[in-house]
């Protein structure tokens, strides 16, 4: 950790100083501080390139950890082809004046210098500096591609995936395609399955042969995949499992939901398939026991999109119907308390009344 400076620089509780020392530990101790402190919700940090950097060339002492951390940090700071234009705003601003003056500054004073733009550029400046340095972690991260442990090797697919989204490492992703479809077939465990095939599918590759698995969660896993968006097989799978949507949830540990719900990704992707919008009666009841626990709804919300694209009708389908009246009948629905549920409603312009839904139906 010598040579680098970490009083000049902060994460999201304040001046970087104790990353120093956190650091100089097992880097599995730092886990806390890495997910917490230095990639904060999405959010990178000036520290966290330096940290990207040290994590990058320790990934030998916890694989896991470490890929995970590289593939999360790559996933917030995708720049694409925008890299420039936001350097430039990036360069016109006193990002080095502010940074020095919020680094020395007290807790309150650091408070109120984000009423400056000039905070959320030093932000920008810290996510590009990331950005670049990604090219320089494909080969270190590559070294696990086909590590004997499987959570290391999907680990290593799923931080590669995000890794060639960069333009200087994008040309060595048909490279990658033959080793990646060779172990997702050859994957014992479904949930290494799913995650391999999912990279697949991600980096382009032909996830068709896995609409054929034995296992509905490989299948649909397969089907979600952006070459199969409009494929009919792919679709009746998405709809298949989304009729009981809880059952994908056994993939919760795949690195590719990122600790979320499977269900949520799943869909998500169905309502955005070019299905006829009757097909997603069905998923949406399903739905209903876990509808407004969050807002905007991510169980409920985007079928509720769909069905009713066209706001709230004067003349509802029977879809519409029936599935106002399957709402309007659960009481666990309508707390008056429910936040989630007025934000969601809202935020589609449909109402949050009850004898509105009853009256539809």
């Amino acid at each position: 950790m010598s040579g680098y400076d970490w009083s000049k620089v902060f994460h999201a509780y304040g001046t970087a100083t104790d990353t120093a020392e956190i650091l100089d530990g097992p880097l599995e101790a730092a886990a806390d501080h890495l997910w917490s402190a230095i990639l904060h919700q999405g959010t990178v940090w000036p520290a966290t390139p330096e940290v990207l950097r040290v994590v990058g060339g320790r990934l030998r002492e916890a694989p896991s950890l470490g890929l995970r951390f590289v593939r999360d940090v790559a996933s917030s700071v995708n720049a694409g082809t925008e890299a420039e234009a936001l350097r430039a705003r990036v360069a016109a601003a006193p990002t080095a004046e502010w940074t020095a003056a919020y680094v020395a500054a007290d807790e309150d004073d650091q408070v109120d210098m984000w009423d400056d733009d000039t905070g959320n550029l030093v932000l920008l400046g810290a996510a590009l500096d990331c950005w670049d340095l990604l090219p320089e972690l494909l080969d270190p991260v590559a070294e696990f591609l086909e590590d004997a442990d499987p959570e290391v090797r999907a680990s290593a697919w799923a931080a590669v995936t995000r890794l060639v989204n960069h333009p200087a490492v994008a040309a060595r992703t048909p490279e990658l395609l033959p080793r990646l479809t060779r172990l997702a077939a050859a994957a014992e465990s479904v949930e290494e399955r799913v995650s391999l095939v999912m990279d697949l599918g991600q980096l382009g590759g032909d996830p068709t042969p896995f609409l054929a698995d034995e296992s509905p969660l490989v299948r649909c896993a397969a089907a979600m995949t952006p070459p199969l968006a409009d494929d009919l097989t792919a679709h009746e799978e998405l709809l298949r499992m989304a009729a009981t949507p809880t059952e994908f949830d056994a993939l919760q540990g795949v690195p590719r939901f990122e600790g979320e719900p499977p269900r949520w990704t799943l869909i998500a992707v169905l309502s955005r398939r070019p299905v006829a919008p009757s097909r997603l009666y069905e998923p949406a009841v399903a739905a209903l026991p876990h509808a407004f626990r969050m807002a905007p709804c991510p169980d409920l919300g985007p079928y509720l999109e769909v069905l009713f694209a066209g706001g709230w009708p004067e003349r509802p389908t029977a879809e519409q119907r029936d599935l106002a009246r399957e709402m309007a009948a659960r009481d666990d629905l309508w707390s008056p308390v429910n936040g989630n549920r007025k934000i969601t409603l809202r935020g589609l312009n449909l109402p949050d009344d009850r004898e509105a839904w009853w009256s539809l139906s």
